[in-house]
Order: structure tokens, then C-alpha cells, then sequence
């Protein structure tokens, strides 16, 4: 049975002022439209993401209906949070920044590569042609994706996207729930949600399982192919030309349409001279030699394994300019920084990541002119997607009264 046309219920939450910590009641309003919108998440109807859509933003998946996941990944900001170090219920400061969470299928299940690997493993054209690069706007996602193992969460502790939505609920520093199942009887007992459900699974009841299904197909459907550089990459030469082929194999002389020349440079010396992406054209986990004694033993948490000390997962650079601060624990402010410390800044830690090495064995010294970090950073700032940033699919369904 589907809900009323504008699906407005009242409900009382606690709902975040600026200060997200200086919570106050609100009466606010669930505003759906009548009809789900198109979220192309194969396998599910849309009414799934859109119940994902509604728990996303609820404050009451944690402990004291102060935080919702949208408190860390703002849309505004591409999903990412702005807080050097992310907090949770009751101000609790969460030991690292939280990561941007757009296109999650498509950043997973990238290549992992660790030091001193000497095969790269190719992507498949399925996994290039969802939203990597951002070729094929539309195509959908299927949920049997996150059945392949994969590694998430800046040190991989999660292998499965289903799994990866619970964690930050049941930590009990992010959200302070302790088990799924607690959190499906609080949920059960909010009236508002039993159509949502119904609607999602055609049936009624809440579960732990449908939750993680919910929060995941929403997830899913968060994919950003709309920046300048994708529409750049869409037309090469022309604006009939249509190519498939992987944005690391552009060469210097092989310039795209509709980036400026400081832009068209910036693609130059990021593919070409500085070669950044043979990193960030595989998203998996390094250590970029912040630190010569890494704090943070990142990937090692995980594994066990001390060569994994100090590697974190290499995040996607698609909205990087509105992802800051950056790094796992948000030390830079701003790209400049970020590619300064490439520049001169790498420290000669025990797990240095092989890229990042000259043919001496010791931290490369890239020397980057003003000029060029400044191009980079212009370059940079083409991956940014204002359309997702302001799609309303992936907005706040909640409105103050």
C-alpha cells in the first residue's frame, strides 16, 4: 500500500542545530514525494533506496536520536564531513576523518596493491564501466556487488557493504547502539516506519537485515559521473564522440575539450609528470609516508600484519575539492597543503608505499613549481559534481514544520 500524496507525517526528533552536538526538539515533517524517485538500483524497487534514503537521515538509529549518518557525510559536501576528526553521540570525538561515501561500490572494487607488489591486477569493464570515471550515467548497480569481498573503511576492517552500514550505528562511539536487532525494536515501535518497510519488501516488519538492505541500495544509488571532467571525457575531440576508454590512458598529447589550459596542464602533470594516478586510479590502501613513525597503525588494525602499519585505504578524488580536510586523520586543509606534502613532505616511513620511492630507495622529492600545484589543483577541481551535491534523491527528507 503506498503512503499519501507528499507522504508528510509528523514525527518528534531530535534534530541537529549548526552545532550539531547542541541538539533541541523539533517538530518536524517527513516529506516524500508520492511517487519514489528513480534511484536505477538494479535488483530492488525504488521504494528501497528510499527507505534507506529516510534512515540515513534519521537521528533515531542512535542512542540518543542526536546523530544520523548524514551528521558525517554531508551531501553538501559530497558526502564527506568537514570535521578534522568526525564526532558522534554525546560529542565523542571518533579517532579519524570520515571518508566520502559516493560511489562506494565503484571506489571498492578497485585494485588493492600493497608495497612491493609487482602485479597490478586490470579492472574489469563491468566495474569501469559503473561510475569509476563516471562513462555510463545511468547504468544500474547491482546489489549483488556487495556479496564480492571487498575492503572499506579507511583501514578495509569491512568486507561487505551490508555489514560496512552497521558499524558505524553499533560503535559506541559514532551512533551508540549495541546490536541491529535493538535497533529494529526501537524503529518498530515508531509508527512512521511501517508503510516504509511495507512498501520496500511488501511486507510488513522491521529487521535488522532490512535495514542494512535499505541503508545499502541508498548507498548504491550515491554515484557522481556529472563533473567537468566527465563530460570532458564523454566528448574527447568532438561532441559526437563517445569513448570507453580508461581516463589513465589520455597521454600529454591528447588534450580534452572543455577544460581550460590551466585545467588541460593540471590533467597533464597529474597523469603525465607526477604520475599521481598510479595510486589514485586504484583506490587501495598505502602508506604516503606522512608520518616516519605512523600513529595510526591504519590497515595493520586489521590484518594483523606489520608491513600494513601506517597504510590507509586511497580514497577517490571525484568532489575532492569539497572533501576536506584530507587524510585519514583530516591534517591538511586544503589541496595545497595535500600537494605540498607530496612535493617535498613524505617521510621516509618503514612501510613507504614502492610508488612513492625514488630509484634510491629513499621518499621522492617531487618539487612541484607554485604553478603546477596550483594547475593540479584546478584540474582537481573539475571532478566536482554539482549535481549530486544538490540531487534532491539524495537530500534531507526531513523538514522543519
Amino acid at each position: 500500500m503506498k503512503t499519501g500524496a507528499a507522504f508528510s507525517i509528523f514525527v518528534l526528533l531530535i534534530s541537529l542545530a549548526c552545532n550539531p552536538f547542541e541538539n533541541r526538539g523539533r517538530e518536524v515533517v517527513l516529506d516524500l514525494p508520492e511517487q519514489p524517485f528513480a534511484y536505477s538500483v538494479a535488483g530492488v524497487t525504488d521504494d528501497v533506496p528510499t527507505l534507506g534514503r529516510v534512515l540515513f537521515y534519521d537521528t533515531r538509529l542512535s542512542l540518543n536520536n542526536s546523530i544520523s549518518c548524514a551528521s558525517c557525510h554531508k551531501q553538501a559536501l559530497a558526502f564527506s564531513d568537514n570535521a578534522t576528526l568526525s564526532r558522534g553521540f554525546e560529542n565523542r570525538v571518533t579517532p579519524r576523518n570520515s571518508m566520502s561515501i559516493q560511489n562506494i561500490v565503484s571506489d571498492a572494487f578497485q585494485e588493492f596493491l600493497f608495497p612491493g607488489d609487482s602485479t597490478e591486477k586490470a579492472d574489469t569493464v563491468e566495474v569501469i564501466n559503473t561510475d569509476v570515471v563516471g562513462y555510463m550515467p545511468g547504468v544500474p548497480v547491482s546489489p549483488e556487488f556487495v556479496a564480492t569481498p571487498t575492503s572499506l573503511f579507511w583501514d578495509g576492517r569491512e568486507s561487505n557493504l551490508k555489514q560496512m552500514v552497521t558499524r558505524p550505528i553499533m560503535n559506541h562511539i559514532e551512533m551508540g547502539i549495541h546490536d541491529m536487532e535493538a535497533l529494529a525494536l526501537k524503529l518498530s515501535r515508531i509508527p512512521e516506519y511501517e508503510p516504509l518497510f511495507q512498501n520496500a519488501f511488501g511486507e510488513p516488519g522491521v529487521t535488522s537485515e532490512k535495514i542494512s538492505q535499505g541503508l545499502s541500495a541508498f548507498l548504491l544509488s550515491i554515484r557522481s559521473n556529472q563533473s567537468k571532467f566527465d563530460k570532458a571525457m564523454l566528448f574527447r575531440t568532438n561532441a559526437t564522440t563517445f569513448d570507453l576508454k580508461p581516463a589513465n590512458s589520455l597521454t600529454i598529447n591528447t588534450p580534452l575539450v572543455n577544460l581550460t589550459a590551466q585545467e588541460e596542464l593540471g590533467r597533464q602533470l597529474f597523469f603525465n609528470k607526477f604520475n599521481c594516478n598510479s595510486c589514485h586510479d586504484a583506490n587501495g590502501f598505502a602508506d604516503i609516508g606522512l608520518d616516519a613513525v605512523p600513529k595510526d597503525k591504519g590497515l595493520m588494525e586489521t590484518t594483523g600484519f606489520a608491513q600494513h602499519k601506517g597504510q590507509f585505504k586511497i580514497p577517490s578524488l571525484r568532489n575532492v575539492e569539497l572533501t576536506g580536510p584530507y587524510m585519514h586523520d583530516g591534517r591538511f586543509k586544503t589541496l595545497e597543503e595535500v600537494l605540498q606534502h607530496y612535493s617535498t613532505g613524505i617521510k621516509n616511513s618503514p612501510n613507504l608505499d614502492h610508488r612513492l620511492k625514488g630509484t634510491d630507495g629513499k621518499p621522492l622529492q617531487m618539487k612541484m613549481t607554485a604553478s603546477e600545484i596550483k594547475a593540479i589543483t584546478a584540474f582537481l577541481t573539475t571532478l566536482t559534481d554539482y549535481q549530486m551535491i544538490s540531487d534532491p534523491r539524495f537530500s534531507n527528507p526531513f523538514r522543519v514544520k
